[in-house]
């Protein structure tokens, strides 16, 4: 299992790495098994499960973000992998917020329970992206390994995780 990644990145790096080489260990395979896992995440209230369309939903994210990581492995731009991780967090339907103290947040405007996990995914997205460490969440190379990792090598050329390090990591 590759080292956690730093503060918001650790969760995407736990969503991500919820598909593994072993194919029979997907924690969400299922609409249950996922509401499971997202419970435990502290992603979905406890009396809250998720629909059909909301599981289909829930991998496609899974996937545009693990698609994205591999952009940022290979240290390329991929157009089609950027456009589905932005159709896929729009779901979360972001709005700043501002408290009596000023602080400014993102939080979703959704009232029900699904888009608030892709609310929290876009979130702790944006918060890494903006503490400047988003690119360097990857996917590692090694052969059917796909596990996120965090890449803090000097260089950020880190190509696969702890296992199967290929250029550091």
């Amino acid at each position: 299992m590759p080292d956690p990644a730093p503060g918001p990145l650790r969760l995407i790096q736990s969503f991500v790495n919820t598909l593994s080489a072993e194919p029979d260990a997907d924690p969400l395979a299922t609409r249950e098994e996922a509401a499971a896992w997202l419970r435990a995440a502290a992603l979905l209230p406890a009396e809250s499960g998720l629909s059909g369309s909301e599981h289909a939903a829930l991998l496609r994210l899974r996937e545009a973000v693990r698609d994205t990581l591999a952009a940022h492995t290979d240290g390329r731009e991929d157009p089609e992998a950027a456009a589905r991780l932005t159709r896929a967090l729009a779901e979360g339907r972001l709005v700043v917020t501002v408290d009596a103290t000023s602080l400014v947040r993102l939080a979703s405007a959704a009232r029900a329970s699904y888009p608030s996990v892709v609310a929290a995914i876009a979130v702790a997205i944006a918060e890494a992206a903006a503490a400047g460490t988003w690119l360097r969440l990857k996917s590692c190379s090694g052969s059917a390994c796909g596990q996120a990792f965090y890449d803090d090598s000097a260089a950020s050329g880190a190509q696969g995780c702890d296992t199967h390090v290929a250029g550091g990591g």
